[in-house]
Parts: structure tokens; C-alpha cells; sequence
């Protein structure tokens, strides 16, 4: 059934995205690793959503899972741009970042040295779980996978987390 167009479909996207952009800002920072590439990532999904409303429209069942599905492939796919294009300030200069925005990289850096290692398909649960702000029946619908799948895969991953906390 198929529901957003014109109308309704714009007010419920334009609450949706009122009410999920924090947790996918979030989200996407854990992914990406860097502030302004995860806003332009959680804004690139956005768009992605408007621009299917406009043309052959969205089913109403799961707009939050489109969305985080989105935003999950804008990620992977900056992720792998990222590995081939490297790129170096002209000016050599790398101190104008903000101290909050350290900070949070930083600790994407500590948290992503706990997820190497561990299956992505484990660690995007843990992701979508913390991160995200998803319930398990939520991660369920958004991987398209049961709910015990997630809920496993969830365990699993934080037991290989914790072994490996212990070993540093």
C-alpha cells in the first residue's frame, strides 16, 4: 500500500525526521567517525526520502527503517570512498576542528577499535541498538532479519567485545 506523496506523507516525513535525525546524527557519527561527514550522511538520507516520496512514493509500514536502511548504505558507501580517496589540508593544518568534535572523535576511535574484528553484521546491531535508540523488534524490521536474529547477534557481538576489552 502505498501512501506518501504529496500531503500527508510530507507531514508524517517532516515529524519523522524532526524526531529520528538526533539518534541517526548519532548513528552516523559511530559509523563515520567524523561530525560534518555524519550530518551530511543523516542529510543525504533525508533527501533520499523526499526525492522517493516525489517520485513512486514509500510505503507506510516502515519509514524509520527506510530511513536507517538508508542512512546505513550512505555510510557504507562514504566508508569506501574514504579508503580510496585520501585526502591532506593544503595548509597542513588540522587544529581548527572544535574541542567537542575532538572529543567525539576520539571516542568513535576507541569504540571502533572494540567493533574491529566482530562481524558487521553484529556490530550494526549493537550500533542500531545504542546509537540508534532501536528496540530489537525495531532493528528486526529495519535488517529485515527475527527478531532473535538481532537479539543473537546482539549478544554475540558484545561477548566478542567484552573478550577483547579484556585483552587490552
Amino acid at each position: 500500500m502505498k501512501l506518501f506523496g504529496i500531503g500527508y506523507g510530507h507531514r508524517q516525513a517532516a515529524r519523522l525526521t524532526e524526531v529520528e535525525r538526533p539518534r541517526m546524527l548519532q548513528y552516523a557519527l559511530y559509523r563515520l567517525g567524523n561530525l560534518a561527514d555524519a550530518e551530511d550522511a543523516v542529510q543525504d538520507a533525508f533527501v533520499r526520502m523526499y526525492q522517493r516520496m516525489a517520485g513512486e512514493g514509500l510505503e507506510d509500514r516502515n519509514l524509520t527503517g527506510y530511513l536507517y536502511r538508508t542512512l546505513a548504505n550512505v555510510c557504507v558507501s562514504r566508508l569506501r570512498e574514504a579508503g580510496r580517496l585520501q585526502t591532506v589540508p593544503l595548509d597542513g593544518q588540522t587544529d581548527t576542528v572544535e574541542p567537542e568534535t575532538e572529543n567525539l572523535e576520539a571516542e568513535f576511535r576507541r569504540i571502533s577499535q572494540l567493533f574491529d574484528g566482530i562481524p558487521d553484521e553484529q556490530a550494526e546491531v549493537i550500533r542500531l541498538h545504542y546509537y540508534g535508540d532501536k528496540t530489537f523488534r525495531e532493528i528486526a524490521d529495519i535488517l529485515g532479519v527475527p527478531v532473535t536474529t538481532a537479539k543473537s547477534r546482539f549478544v554475540y557481538g558484545l561477548e566478542k567485545i567484552r573478550r577483547k576489552y579484556k585483552e587490552i
